[in-house]
């Protein structure tokens, strides 16, 4: 891999310009790494800064090698290095933002299951999928608990008592968490971004309707009927 200079710029997101700028390199560090079992991991830190607001970005790039017996004596690294066995991977720290989901504000939602929903966007923005889905399972359930249509341990039985709320349409797709939670759960196959974001924007519709709606509607019909009564 061809090393660049100090000074070379490249376009990265910055989190703090929450767009694309240009990023300047403000410094590099090399790093070999031989564990246990004699993979060697070759590390090349570079630290940028954003050209627009001084904000660095640490990005790490590694490189895995064919295992390797013994240590290397002087000048030998070079030969160890030859047998690379895959390509060069990259992390930037702190993660980008730019695909992230911000989590939403329910004043009215009970704290326990406001954390669960936290900890749902947050295992997102993660990239734990897996857990961002058996999450979103577990929320569903949290709100049928909550509502009192929980029916022992079945959760289609209660997902089918949110009729009493929602439309039967919305119920009947709300099915959809409980599969997905499924097959994250006991085959590790969770869905991808698009369709895990989608999931939980429809989540945030069900909490919004749920909660937030009907607490302003019934202030606005309490207003309403103070006023007539003045």
């Amino acid at each position: 891999m061809k090393e660049i200079e100090i000074g070379s710029t490249k376009k990265i997101h910055c989190n703090t310009c929450k767009t694309e700028t240009h990023h300047q390199l403000f410094a590099t560090y090399p790093r070999l790494y031989k564990n246990q079992v004699g993979i060697i991991f070759e590390f090349k830190y570079r630290i940028w800064t954003c050209k627009g607001c001084d904000t660095a970005v640490l990005e790490e790039m590694y490189m895995r090698y064919l295992p390797y017996s013994g240590i290397p004596k002087k000048g030998s690294w070079e030969e160890v290095l030859s047998k690379k066995n895959a390509s060069w991977k990259s992390n930037l720290y702190p993660k980008r933002k730019i695909s992230n989901l911000e989590s939403k504000s329910f004043n009215f939602l009970a704290d326990n299951l406001k954390q669960l929903y936290q900890e749902v966007v947050e295992s997102f923005n993660n990239d734990s999928r897996i857990l961002c889905t058996i999450g979103l399972r577990a929320l569903l359930e949290g709100i049928c608990a909550d509502k009192g249509v929980k029916v022992d341990r079945s959760l289609p039985k209660s997902i089918d008592g949110l009729k009493k709320y929602l439309s039967s349409n919305i119920v009947k797709n709300l099915h959809g968490f409980r599969f997905m939670g499924n097959v994250a759960a006991h085959e590790l196959e969770p869905p991808d971004r698009f369709t895990l974001r989608l999931a939980i924007e429809i989540m945030e519709d069900v909490l919004n309707s749920l909660y937030e709606l009907e607490y302003k509607s019934q202030f606005l019909s309490n207003f309403s009927t103070q006023k007539n009564k003045n």
